[in-house]
């Protein structure tokens, strides 16, 4: 026997098998074992995956699989055995089982093929894992987005409505229900006509559904209706969903409040056609209302009237009680004048006091005196102001369409030349236009004109009326009266100093009779009279001016005339427009040795508290009261209580226009001082005024 590597002879065994060789023997069990272990294990480890991989597809091939790699190491298995005990009956009945086993295997793993190559690779399902990675991710994005925007749809100010194309609501947001006063249950599956309020015109929603069915997005106001029935105005855009077939699938609409923006904006309307103070129509609003009228009489072939109309003494009450008063009487004078005006006819407040009216359908122009009339009883009527009690008149200037005008502001204008007529024929009263209110309005443009040539030509100048003392019959000074001389001819100061007055030339005039009037006292005649006081009229213009006492130190300066020769005629009005300034300037001017009068006193509305506190030497009876002492009681009485009141305050007392020697009598009995009037001197210029001194 040989020598082996490894000596197994004692577990040679017997019988014919590898020829009794060790190492063949070694060789084959050795294999078989480690074939028989391999394959063991492979079943062991299908089951353990299989165990912890329920989710495996096609399982059952690895069972499959795994008996029959069990099988096959079985067979290895008896082969060892077999080299010891040949039991090939076992080893037979084993090896047909794989047979079986395989053939199976082999049968059933073809037609599987094509499904397990449709499994995914390991590669394929990285990729797929980071796809849907990325998907997940932006599904996650797009999750938070939808949350950020459903947020901002729940907290939005705006209202939003989501509806299907049949227009029945299917989302409505917090704020609509918080607007409109809906709830859920109100509102979801019904129609968005449900805020309908039947006051939108037809041609918006005409447009609107022309837009959305073209699928473009339509914008527009609404004024809508809520739940308890108030309406509100609202700002909305609609806009179609559309499909990929461009089929619309909903609408949505967003809605913003715009009350208040409504609001706003008719409160800026209402300020550029209103008048802030009476909240009567302005002269825009007229102006427009005044174009209405002409149209509808061109088409209708009907005549209206325009009415202009202002208060008389407006300003003096303006200028004696304050602002304030003033302010609260137009206000009144609105009122009535609105509650007396019938559904057709208008009123507008132009300014100031300046009230303008529109009669239209007249059957006759004297349709419009009526209209005239009616104002003027409304108006002469007690105001109770605050703790006065007041009494104001009116005059109007009516022109009439067509005859007087075929424009609007030819209307005004003819109807603002009558009521300047009106005002000329003694006010309280009403005049239509015609061709002498059109030759008035003509004169005064042309005295305007010439006005301000006057004092360049030389046109104006002065004559003077003797006052008289009433105790001794002695003049004791003259008051200096302006005459005006332009190539017109003569005009009366009644009429050019109004004037004068209102385009700002009184202050310039003013000083030119100021310093001629000292200049013609001066003369020699009246230079050694210096008993013989000078009295010259402030304007209130000129009393407003900061300069005023600075112009007059410079005007006596260079015609030498003593102050204390000189006396100022101040009106009721002006000492009470402004109080404080008034007596400032008084003292200013007694400081200088001036005398003051007050002018026409007892026509304003003085307060006498208020008087005793300036500095005057005299008072003034006006003519209107001296007119008709002799024969109305009332003027006497009038008379007397102004005379007592101004000697009780230690005050002479002077009576302007006397005429008659009825009324020298009555004026003298009562104690006046001083009087001047045609029946004692006519107004002369300074020579002849200087001749009946002697």
């Amino acid at each position: 026997m040989q020598d082996h590597t490894l000596d197994i002879t004692s577990y040679m065994p017997h019988g014919y098998c590898y020829l009794w060789q060790s190492d063949l023997l070694l060789l084959h069990v050795v294999s078989d074992a480690l074939i028989v272990l391999s394959y063991y294990s492979i079943p062991f480890a299908l089951l353990y995956v299989l165990k912890k991989r329920n989710d495996i597809p096609f399982s059952w091939i690895y069972w499959q699989f795994g008996v029959f790699i069990l099988l096959c190491g079985t067979t290895h298995l008896l082969s060892i055995w077999n080299i010891w005990i040949p039991d090939y009956w076992l080893s037979g009945a084993i090896k047909a089982a794989t047979a079986v086993s395989s053939i199976v295997t082999a049968i059933l793993i073809w037609p599987l093929i094509p499904k397990v190559l449709a499994i995914p690779s390991q590669k394929q399902l990285l990729a797929a894992n980071s796809a849907l990675a990325q998907e997940i991710d932006s599904h996650k994005k797009t999750e938070q987005e939808l949350r950020k925007l459903s947020l901002a749809l729940q907290f939005s100010s705006s209202i939003v409505v989501i509806a299907d194309p049949k227009t029945r609501i299917e989302y409505c947001n917090p704020a609509f229900y918080k607007l409109t006063g809906y709830c859920e249950q109100d509102v979801l599956g019904q129609k968005t006509n449900l805020l309908k309020s039947d006051l939108t015109s037809a041609k918006t929603y005409k447009d609107l559904w022309t837009t959305l069915r073209a699928g473009s997005a339509w914008h527009g106001e609404f004024l809508n209706r809520k739940k308890n029935g108030e309406l509100f105005w609202c700002l909305e855009s609609i806009t179609p969903v559309l499909d990929e077939h461009h089929n619309v699938t909903h609408f949505v609409s967003i809605m913003h409040d715009i009350n208040d923006r409504k609001d706003s904006e008719e409160v800026i309307r209402h300020m550029a056609y209103y008048d802030p103070l009476t909240d009567l129509p302005n002269r825009t609003l007229f102006n427009e209302r005044l174009d209405q009228a002409i149209g509808q009489a061109k088409r209708y072939k009907t005549r209206f009237a325009v009415i202009y109309l202002d208060l008389d003494h407006f300003k003096s009450i303006n200028d004696t009680l304050g602002h304030l008063i003033g302010d609260k009487l137009l206000i009144e004078v609105g009122k009535r004048i609105t509650l007396c005006l019938r559904e057709q006819e208008i009123i507008a407040r132009l300014g100031g006091d300046e009230f303008a009216l529109i009669g239209i359908n007249l059957r006759t122009p004297a349709d419009a005196g009526d209209i005239a009339r009616r104002v003027i009883d409304t108006i002469n009527q007690a105001f109770f102001i605050d703790d006065h009690q007041l009494f104001i008149g009116t005059s109007l200037g009516i022109s009439v369409y067509p005859t007087d005008g075929s424009d609007g502001q030819q209307l005004l204008k003819h109807a603002d030349d009558a009521l300047y007529l009106a005002k000329q024929r003694g006010r309280n009263t009403f005049e239509f236009y015609n061709a002498t209110a059109n030759a008035q309005s003509l004169r005064r443009q042309a005295i305007e004109n010439l006005l301000r040539l006057g004092l360049a030509r030389n046109e104006f100048s002065l004559v003077y009326q003797a006052k008289i003392d009433l105790h001794s019959d002695r003049i004791v000074g003259a008051e200096a009266l302006l005459r005006w001389l332009p190539e017109i001819g003569p005009v009366a100061p009644e009429e050019f100093v109004p004037i004068a007055e209102d385009i700002g030339l009184i202050g310039e005039i003013g000083e030119w009779i100021l310093r001629s009037a000292c200049r013609d006292y001066m003369n020699p005649a009246l230079q050694a009279r210096s008993e013989l006081k000078l009295a010259v009229n402030l304007a209130k213009r000129q009393f407003k001016q900061s300069d005023l006492l600075a112009m007059i130190d410079r005007v006596l300066s260079e015609t030498g005339l003593p102050a204390s020769r000189l006396e100022f005629e101040i009106s009721e009005s002006i000492l009470m427009e402004r109080a404080g300034h008034a007596e400032h300037l008084m003292q200013g001017l007694k400081q200088r040795g001036i005398r003051l009068t007050v002018d026409d006193f007892g026509t304003g509305l003085s307060s006498l508290r208020r008087l005793k506190r300036f500095p005057v030497d005299t008072l003034t009876i006006p003519p209107a009261f001296v007119n008709d002492i002799c024969n109305n009681p009332d003027d006497a009485c009038i008379v007397r209580s102004l005379i007592g009141l101004a000697h009780g305050l230690n005050l002479r007392v002077e009576a302007k226009g006397v005429e008659t020697e009825q009324q020298w009598d009555i004026l003298t009995q009562h104690h006046c001082d001083r009087a001047q009037g045609y029946f004692f001197r006519l107004p002369l210029p300074i020579e002849e005024f200087s001749r009946i001194l002697d």
